[in-house]
């Protein structure tokens, strides 16, 4: 890693946080994370994931054929008024982890972007029941678009939220 390192700091007293991201990948680096290959890399702390994923406390855990783990691990910052993990941060968790898997079936130089999701919330995610893990994988894979099943479960193995979501694949 270069001086570069995303940094994310969090101050629960001064209710303020900072954060910096990682750079943009150059138009050189087209689908820096299609393949299992560049998600290895990113597991091994090599490269770093998008700065999307970062921002929302996300952190690649394992990438195998059709599958990937994560973790995310927010903070008081991503809670509703309700005092729970708000729902559109889980949903910005699960389509990452959708795209991830998503770069396991696809070779480098394929693009991919969401086409549908939908989220189901199952029960509250607390934040004294994070890291989350979400686990996604890969239903099907075709000529232009990959299907994907996820699910968000907390440190007990409780799933607080199951999800599916469709992927449009761009081949060159």
């Amino acid at each position: 890693m270069d001086d570069d390192e995303p940094f994310d700091s969090v101050d629960p007293a001064a209710r303020s946080r900072h954060y910096s991201w990682p750079p943009l990948p150059t138009e050189s680096e087209r689908s820096p994370h299609a393949g299992l290959d560049a998600l290895r890399r990113i597991v091994d702390g090599e490269r770093h994931l998008s700065p999307g994923a970062h921002t929302l406390g996300l952190a690649l855990s394992s990438a195998s054929d059709r599958v990937v783990t994560m973790t995310a691990s927010p903070g008081e910052w991503a809670l509703n008024n309700g005092g729970t993990v708000h729902g559109g941060i889980v949903s910005g968790w699960v389509d990452s982890a959708l795209g991830y898997a998503t770069a396991t079936v696809v070779d480098e130089g394929v693009g991919y972007s969401t086409l549908d999701l939908t989220v189901r919330y199952i029960r509250a995610l607390r934040l004294e029941k994070t890291p989350a893990t979400i686990h996604a994988e890969v239903e099907h894979v075709g000529r232009s678009t990959c299907v994907v099943q996820a699910r968000v479960l907390d440190t007990d193995g409780r799933t607080c939220a199951s999800a599916s979501g469709v992927m449009m694949l761009f081949r060159p």
